[in-house]
């Protein structure tokens, strides 16, 4: 999706102790802790397939 569309993607990284109000909104206990479109959470080093999942999830596809 990225590769064809690469103007619907855009991705930050947070240091969650510099940040703690943000962190605290999303619940971030541990590292790593990827939010997609703010709604659909993946805590951890996780497969390329459940993360491709979420992401489908996120966006309804």
């Amino acid at each position: 999706m990225a590769r064809v569309n690469p103007q619907w993607i855009t991705a930050d990284m947070v240091d969650a102790q510099s940040f703690e109000a943000l962190s605290m909104r999303f619940g971030v206990m541990s590292v790593p802790m990827t939010v997609v479109n703010g709604s659909e959470q993946v805590v951890g080093a996780v497969p390329e397939g459940r993360l491709v999942s979420v992401i489908r999830q996120a966006v309804g596809a």
